[in-house]
């Protein structure tokens, strides 16, 4: 390089100069190189110009760790090289299984509601009296990528139960309920899974007037959270990330229904409102330097439901008297439907919103099932609900149920 230097001088001063002017250059230049100014211009190269929204909030969340954390440097490398790569490293940095958790409680919720109004619903052998009552259901969903979450995988067992009496002169209904389940979570994408253990308190009370029938609940469900990362990427050590924390989810729902009989069976128009709450607590992660903290979050989702049930009259089984029953409706969601979580990395920067599959905005729900008469006092169901809606969201549950009377 060759800067000419215009000052006026004595004669060769010039050149003498221009010399000394292209010895501090190179020497400069060879500094420069070998110093850790270069490393920080280098580490100052943004770590993604495209991808989803939360890659990008992983890829920032990174930039911003210090420059020589092993997090960081790891990321470093594959972008611009390879970008495909790095991307795919930010989905299984993210911690994407934490939102999916929050996504799939809210959706769960219907469970409580579900066993509630069939139950209220009293098809066959319930008009009067005080009843003890049990269920044990099981079921499995899946939902579909959005393109910025990965798919998620469902599978629940558990039982629920009550008891309920008449009360005012006979013209209310009014019960006690309680449960538990398991569920398990796999987003195969993500090599993420997650399990929850919930408890169920409830209570529910409905009547009638003429045709106009009146129901309505509250819940209350507890959640036992343990999740599981597998976490690789080039640079770093393969790491099992995992936690446990809590979570609860609270709602109050009801539902107006006026039934009128028509070709000799009653169907029975309805709307159902729910307002549901969920709060999960803080967490920190352990296993590995890709471990992440978590801020506690809440959200608030509102559920309307239309639709009509319908009940044929009984008929006979051998000695048993038995009812089939089916329903048909549509759910729309409202509210924080695009679940959202606050996270970090243990290893210091900035927090990044991470989006999660987002509650279903728009479901269909079907519902179907038969009640045996055993005996004056005791009635045996078996019922399948499904759901389906937007994202390729699916849901499917059996559930068989006993009611006695004492």
């Amino acid at each position: 390089m060759h800067i000419r230097n215009r000052s006026f001088g004595a004669p060769g001063a010039s050149a003498q100069h221009d010399r000394r002017i292209r010895c501090v250059l190179v020497i400069g230049a060879a500094l420069a190189v070998a110093t850790p100014f270069s490393a920080v211009i280098a580490q100052s190269q943004p770590f993604a110009a495209s991808g989803s929204p939360n890659q990008m909030a992983v890829a920032t969340a990174l930039q911003s760790l210090p420059t020589r954390s092993p997090l960081r440097t790891s990321l470093q490398s594959q972008w611009p090289a390879d970008p495909g790569n790095a991307r795919a490293g930010y989905d299984r940095l993210s911690g994407e299984i934490h939102a999916a958790v929050g996504t799939q409680m809210i959706e769960d919720s219907h469970f409580a509601r579900d066993a509630t109004f069939a139950r209220l619903s009293c098809a066959a052998g319930c008009a009067d009296g005080s009843h003890l009552w049990a269920q044990a259901a099981g079921g499995w969903g899946h939902q579909g990528s959005n393109g910025n979450a990965g798919s998620l995988s469902r599978d629940m067992g558990g039982v629920m139960g009550g008891i309920d009496t008449l009360i005012f002169d006979n013209r209310w209904r009014v019960g006690l309920l309680f449960g538990y389940d398991h569920s398990s979570l796999t987003a195969d994408s993500r090599y993420s899974t997650a399990s929850t253990h919930d408890t169920t308190y409830g209570a529910y009370a409905g009547t009638q007037w003429g045709e106009l029938t009146f129901k309505l609940g509250a819940a209350f469900v507890r959640h036992d959270i343990a999740t599981d990362r597998f976490v690789q990427v080039p640079g770093l050590a393969a790491a099992q990330l995992g936690t446990d924390y809590y979570g609860h989810t609270a709602q109050v729902f009801g539902e107006l229904g006026y039934g009128m009989r028509w070709g000799g069976n009653t169907w029975q128009p309805y709307l159902q409102l729910a307002q549901v709450r969920q709060n999960f607590e803080s967490f920190r992660e352990s296993g590995g330097p890709a471990a992440l903290v978590g801020r506690s979050h809440e959200a608030d989702v509102t559920y309307s439901t239309l639709g009509v049930h319908f009940v044929a009259d009984s008929f006979q089984l051998g000695t048993m008297a038995v009812n089939a029953r089916a329903g048909i409706g549509w759910r729309h969601a409202m509210g924080d439907v695009d679940v959202n979580h606050a996270l970090a990395f243990r290893a210091g920067g900035n927090a990044y919103n991470l989006r999660g599959l987002v509650v279903s905005r728009n479901v269909g729900v079907l519902d179907a099932g038969l009640d045996f008469t055993l005996a004056p006092d005791a009635v045996f169901s078996l019922s399948y609900t499904g759901q389906a809606g937007n994202q390729h969201t699916v849901d499917q549950d059996l559930t068989a149920a006993m009611s006695v009377r004492f």
